[in-house]
C-alpha cells in the first residue's frame, strides 16, 4: 500500500543538495567580495602611479630625476618611487613603483624626451 508523500531518504537528500547549492552561492558571494577589494587596490595603484608620472611629465625632462615620496589617495598613503636614468642625449627612462602592503607593488615605465628645437622660419 503506498501513501502519499516523501520519505525520509528523500528529504535527507533534498536537504544535502540544497545546502550544497547555497554553500556554493555563499562561496561565490566571498569570491565577488574578494576580487573586489583587490580591484580597488589596483585601482588605486594606477592613480597613484598616475599622478607619479604626470608629476614627471609636468617637471619635464631637464628636471626630472630620481626620488621618494608619499601619496595620499582616499586616506591610504602609498609610497612612491622614480628611478630615472638618462639613456641618451636626447632620451631618458623613468620606472615608477607604487607600493602599499598587503598589496603587491606596482611599476610603470616611461620615456621622456628632450624636445627638439623648433624649425627656424624661413
Amino acid at each position: 500500500m503506498k501513501t502519499a508523500g516523501f520519505s525520509l531518504v528523500e528529504v535527507l537528500l533534498a536537504i544535502v543538495v540544497t545546502s550544497v547549492g547555497v554553500l556554493g552561492a555563499a562561496g561565490v558571494v566571498l569570491g565577488i567580495g574578494s576580487q573586489a577589494l583587490r580591484a580597488a587596490w589596483h585601482t588605486e595603484h594606477a592613480l597613484a602611479g598616475r599622478n607619479a608620472v604626470e608629476s614627471l611629465v609636468r617637471v619635464g625632462y631637464a628636471a626630472a630625476g630620481s626620488h621618494a615620496s608619499i601619496i595620499d589617495i582616499g586616506g591610504r598613503r602609498f609610497d612612491v618611487s622614480h628611478d630615472v636614468a638618462e639613456r641618451s642625449a636626447r632620451l631618458k627612462h623613468a620606472r615608477v613603483t607604487v607600493s602599499l602592503p598587503p598589496a603587491p607593488e606596482a611599476e610603470l615605465e616611461i620615456v621622456l624626451s628632450r624636445p627638439r628645437p623648433l624649425p627656424a622660419a624661413p
